[in-house]
């Protein structure tokens, strides 16, 4: 009798507690996403800045052991893109949690997209110098 009690109160204990462990998972994931895309949106608008380069990288945070965390910055100041050629860069910094390693971002993934505009000035350019 006194094991069927405890099994009773046990079983949904540890439901809660697995529960509440991915629940804690999730939420460091995104505060990892958020993290790493505030960390390469300033060093993209650094680059910008002294450099006016417009592309597209991507990579990881393996050196930092977060090698499912992945991003992917582009740097345009393409009209079509909502910059204005020469004068105004957009920069968009996307994070994304590869859970399946496919090295690809899927709907399935958590993500975060933060974009920014920089206009081109002499002054950026000249302290960067």
């Amino acid at each position: 009798m006194a094991a069927s009690i405890c099994i009773t109160a046990i079983v949904p204990a540890l439901a809660m507690l697995r529960n509440g462990m991915d629940l804690a998972n999730t939420i460091d994931t995104r505060h990892l996403l958020l993290t790493y895309a505030v960390s390469k949106m300033e060093e993209q608008l650094a680059i910008v800045g002294a450099t006016w380069a417009t592309g597209t990288l991507t990579g990881n945070f393996a050196s930092d052991g977060q090698s499912t965390i992945r991003y992917s910055v582009t740097r345009s100041d393409a009209v079509a893109d909502g910059g204005v050629v020469g004068k105004l860069m957009v920069v968009t910094v996307t994070t994304y949690s590869d859970d399946n390693g496919n090295n690809a971002m899927d709907s399935s993934e958590a993500r975060l997209v933060v974009t920014t505009k920089v206009a081109k000035l002499t002054s950026y350019v000249t302290k960067a110098s």
